[in-house]
């Protein structure tokens, strides 16, 4: 289980255009977060989507298991089939 204070990101099923950077993000100056950092990657395609060039830093996983990619959707992460279906939001709730 990952601590409450973890910031988690997660692209799942993600088109990368080929003129995204492939590193996917922009460094950061400092350290600011990165001890916390849960950035997962699932079934994303594309031009750009090749996760060996993505950046390498703690916390950074390519999610190969339809179970553990589970686990941090709408639907598990923020129990989002609880209170989502009252908002105008549109949303898949698993994979």
């Amino acid at each position: 289980m990952r601590r409450q204070d973890t910031l988690c990101t997660y692209s799942e099923r993600k088109f990368y255009r080929d003129s995204e950077t492939s590193e996917g993000w922009l460094e950061w100056n400092d350290s600011f977060a990165l001890d916390t950092l849960y950035y997962g990657e699932y079934m994303n395609h594309g031009p750009g989507a090749n996760a060996s060039r993505h950046v390498k830093r703690p916390g950074y996983w390519v999610i190969t298991s339809p179970d553990e990619a589970l686990n941090i959707t709408v639907g598990q992460l923020i129990q989002g089939g609880e209170w989502l279906n009252s908002s105008e939001l549109n949303y898949t709730i698993g994979l």
